[in-house]
Parts: C-alpha cells; structure tokens; sequence
C-alpha cells in the first residue's frame, strides 16, 4: 500500500512512520543542542558529576589518555607539519563558476630517508581477488619533472584524511611524497578550506546550491587545468575515496578533454550507485521527496549535529558514537581500524558540504542510476505508474571514459555496488582487486592497508609515471 502525500512523495506506510519518527528524533536532538548551547557552566558541571555517578563507564572513556597530537591538529597543514620532513604549500584554484577551492601540496621531502621494505605477507588473508589488465595498457612514455598526483576525499570530508593515519607509513600522501611525487590534495566546495567564492558569501543560500554535478563539471577538471599550470606537466595521476571517486567517474565521462589530462584513475571504495541504507528507518529518507531533507536539514550544510557533538564530547565517547551510527546507517563494524586509529580519524572524519549533495546522492540510490541532479523530482501531482514517468535525469556517461582505470572496493562496503559499477564502465579496466573484509573507511585508515592496498598503487603508478620508478630507485641507491 502507498499514500501519495505532496511534500513526502510515494511512501509505504511504514516509511510514512519512520519519516514522523525520523523528524521527531532531528527536532528532539536540535532542541538538546540548543539547550546544552544556553546552559551555564555550573549546570553543566553539576550533569557531568550526576553522568560520574550514574555512568562510570562514560567517566573511564573520559579519562582515556589521548594517542597522539595528530588527534588534535586542527588543520591539514598541522597534520603535516607534526610529521616534520614535508613541505607544505596551499593553493587556491578559482573555478569558472567563481568558487575558490583550495588545494594543499607537498612538493618535497627534507629528509628522505628509507623506510624498511614493506612484508607483504597476505598469505594469511582470505578473500582477497586480483584481476590484473597492465599488460593490454602499454607503460606511458617519460616524461620530465616529477609526476604529479592529485587526492581527493569523501563526502562529508576533507583532504585530513590522507596523513592523519597514526603510523606515518600508512598515510598515502605521505609515502607518495617519499617515493619523488608531487603531492596534491583536494578540498571539495563547501568542505572547511573551500567556503569561499568571489561573489557569494558562506551564509548565503545561493552559495550551497550545488551538487555532483558542479563536482563533475567545475571543480576536477579547474582543479586538473590548475596543478598542471603550476607543475608544467601534460598530465597527471588522479586517486579518489568514495565521493571522490564518484566525482572522477562523473567528470571524465562529461569532459573528453580532461580524459587526455589523466593518465591514470585510482578508484578506492568507488561509490557511485550505493546499495542503500542499512537501517529501514533512515533509508526510508531515500525514498521520499527532497522536500523532506530541506525540511530537516535546511538548504546549507547537513549533518551539524555531527560536529557539535564532536566538540562537546571527549574523542572516546565520540568514537563510540560514531560506531554506533555507522553501523546504524551502514552495517560498518570498524573491525579492520585500531582503537588508536578511531580516537584520531573520526576526528578528522567529518566537514561540511551541501544539503543538494545530500539530497542528490538520495536520488541515486532511489533510483540505482549515477545520475545527474533530477531538479524536478516530484512533478505529478499523482502517484506515478511503473510504465510511465514524466521525465528521466540524463546518466553519465562513464562508458565513454577513455583514462586507464583501477578500482579498489571491499567486499563488506555496503556503499559499493561493484556489478552495476563493473556494468557501466568500459572494458578492460586495468586493476581490479576486491578484499572480502574490507568496509568503506578501511581503504583509507585499515590496518593492513600498507601492505594489502599500497604495493598494488605503487604498481600501478611505476607502469603509467616510469620516471617516478627512476627517481625512487636513485633514491634507494643514494640512502
């Protein structure tokens, strides 16, 4: 049974009730945080003695002792500057549609000294599957200069990602710059280094209206004419987490120019047609208008609530929460992340972004099409029949990608759909490997992922960059 309710859309009635009890939760939650915002200190002091009495679990989770500074950096250039040895460089890159990006760089490294080879013992892993295609993509000729390879995050996130890993060796950007690349990170619109645009101000509504599509349009491929601007080179290796991937997927099916920029395209935990929700309840937002998300997160930034919280409680609490929410959300059980790793990752998971980008990874979901923003996604004023609807969004086009793939995903990443992935992309990709165990986030912050996810990148970047194969082995020979 469906009701058709104007500003909801099509909705069984059980969606119906997880939609009244969804809006009642956010508004009961905002209603806390505007209570906890007022309250004066020696109340706050009296609830934190009450919580020590009646919790004592919590209280020991306060006291945990933090593992490292990097929990505390504020910014990715502390986070680099705490590993000592980088340069640092920030960049701004204006778009065409007049957003001011910002890119941070590690062009060099002081002290380059040699790491111990990496043990590949992955004899002990199950489930994992390689399908390797090198041999049908000839080795790139070499170019002069050193290589360059730009990062980009996830939703909802920034470029901390890449070197706030607790053991140095594990942060990709960093081994990257040690072994003689020129070392670019990403920061989508919206994200706390790219609130800034030549006209807009941050408050102003009109400066939130954009989705993927601005992603795919604007910002990779302005970003991508930028760095090679700066660096001289034709081209460049583009490596992208989740969203990130998804703006990769996005733009250089729409941008046949920038197919010539990149000459490799590195897709960790690619999401572009995620499964869905794991719990009914929140998926239940998947299928309604997106007049529901406006109504409950506004038409700026979602999912403040996740960075207030951040900043009333201590990181251990915070860790917990945030296990409890994914697997709430995902399925996720963080298994493959130390303790240590999560007190300074989720630190670093969160930042800001539009509630449109929200609402249109919502559509692709419902829909289970990588899709461009449906800007009229409700327009029959009647329950629409399976055979006929009053508009399709155009899909992009990502069987016309011309750069050389690889995809990473795991085989417990329940926002990785790797058969309609693998459908919608042109054969033969050039790597494909799959670990059964891995979830999302581990393809950034897993404890193994130096030696289960990093050769195969070194692999891949020695065949399509062979000066950096080069300059890494002078490297080895001088130290």
């Amino acid at each position: 049974m469906y009701l058709y309710i104007p500003i909801l859309d099509r909705l069984s009635f059980r969606d119906f009730q997880n939609i009244v009890f969804a809006v009642v939760f956010f508004l009961f939650e905002s209603l806390i945080r505007i209570i906890v915002t007022i309250l004066p200190q020696f109340v706050i002091d009296s609830i934190d003695r009450l919580i020590a009495r009646h919790f004592p679990w919590l209280q020991k989770l306060e006291k945990q002792p933090h593992v490292s500074p990097l929990e505390k950096a504020e910014t990715t250039e502390k986070i680099i500057r705490l590993w000592q040895d980088y340069d640092f460089e920030q960049h701004l890159v204006q778009t065409r549609d007049d957003y001011l990006l910002c890119l941070h760089r590690i062009p060099d490294v002081q002290r380059n000294e040699r790491w111990p080879p990496l043990q590949r013992d992955i004899a002990r892993w199950d489930g994992l599957e390689i399908v390797d295609c090198l041999d049908q993509f000839p080795p790139v000729n070499k170019a002069a200069g050193k290589p360059v390879v730009l990062l980009y995050h996830g939703f909802l996130m920034s470029s901390e990602i890449w070197v706030c890993n607790v053991d140095e060796m594990r942060n990709l950007a960093l081994v990257l710059a040690r072994r003689g690349y020129d070392v670019w990170l990403g920061n989508a619109r919206g994200n706390k280094y790219s609130q800034a645009h030549m006209k807009l101000s941050a408050t102003d509504l009109a400066f939130w209206n954009f989705s993927l599509n601005e992603y795919a349009l604007y910002d990779l491929p302005d970003t991508v004419d930028y760095i090679l601007g700066q660096t001289g080179q034709s081209h460049l290796t583009y490596i992208g987490f989740s969203q990130g991937t998804a703006q990769g997927f996005s733009s250089l099916s729409i941008n046949t120019a920038l197919n010539k920029k990149i000459n490799l395209f590195i897709a960790l935990a690619p999401a572009t047609t995620p499964l869905g929700l794991h719990h009914p309840l929140i998926d239940a937002f998947v299928k309604a208008a997106p007049s529901v998300i406006y109504l409950i997160f506004g038409r700026r930034m979602p999912l403040g609530l996740a960075m207030f919280w951040q900043r009333m409680v201590s990181p251990p609490i915070f860790v917990k929460i945030i296990d409890i929410c994914v697997h709430f959300l995902f399925g996720w059980t963080g298994r493959n992340m130390t303790p240590s790793q999560k007190l300074v990752s989720y630190q670093h998971l969160y930042s800001a972004t539009s509630v449109k980008s929200l609402v249109h990874w919502f559509q692709i979901i419902r829909t289970g099409q990588f899709q461009m923003f449906d800007e009229m996604p409700s327009r029959l004023p009647f329950k629409r029949s399976s055979s006929v609807t009053d508009h399709v969004p155009p899909k992009f086009p990502t069987r016309q990608i011309k750069t050389p793939m690889a995809v990473f995903y795991g085989g417990s990443d329940s926002l990785v759909n790797f058969g309609v992935l693998s459908h919608d992309l042109p054969r033969p990709l050039a790597y494909i490997k799959r670990i059964d165990a891995w979830e999302h986030l581990d393809f950034v912050w897993a404890t193994d992922i130096e030696t289960l996810v990093y050769p195969d990148i070194f692999k891949l970047l020695d065949h399509f960059n062979p000066v950096a194969k080069t300059r890494q082995a002078g490297k080895e020979r001088n130290s």
